[in-house]
């Protein structure tokens, strides 16, 4: 049952690299004759690489969530405390970036001379992921340190 999965996820992975080079191709290849309301050339193609940006990250946020909760799903029947072990994580995350948006600020941002930006959701949410990356990055160097003293220990 797990060899064709396998191959599916091959295949998908040769799909999106193929998809990629062809817009690579055109992004690059061809010419600049679009002018965008600035008022400066850019590629033509530039609106078609950039969905292909928003379409990747959608399938990759899909396919994290399906699957968690399929693996979530697998490992409940065999064994709860792997389950419990991986709620938990994300339960904890979900609690960092609820913190973490509540940290946040909301005081407006200059752009340029008399232009700020003054959407106080984006404010926050902005701060939070600066905040959640600051701290997933602590935890990150204190796991690793934790780690690498264990393995001088053996």
């Amino acid at each position: 049952m797990i060899k064709p999965f396998y191959k599916v996820s091959y295949y998908v992975f040769y799909v999106c690299i193929a998809a990629i080079l062809v817009i690579l191709v055109l992004f690059f290849g061809f010419g600049y004759n679009e002018t965008n309301a600035a008022g400066l050339h850019e590629p033509v193609y530039t609106s078609l690489l950039i969905y292909l940006m928003y379409i990747m990250l959608v399938v990759a946020i899909i396919a994290v969530v399906v699957g968690g909760v399929w693996k979530c799903l697998n490992v409940l029947k065999d064994n709860l405390r792997k389950t419990l072990k991986s709620v938990t994580a994300v339960v904890l995350l979900v609690s960092l970036l609820t913190v973490t948006y509540h940290l946040g600020s909301d005081k407006p941002v200059l752009r340029g001379v008399n232009n700020a930006f003054t959407d106080a959701f984006w404010l926050k949410v902005s701060d939070m992921f600066l905040y959640t990356i600051y701290v997933l990055l602590v935890v990150a160097v204190f796991g690793t340190l934790m780690n690498l003293v264990r393995m001088f220990r053996k």
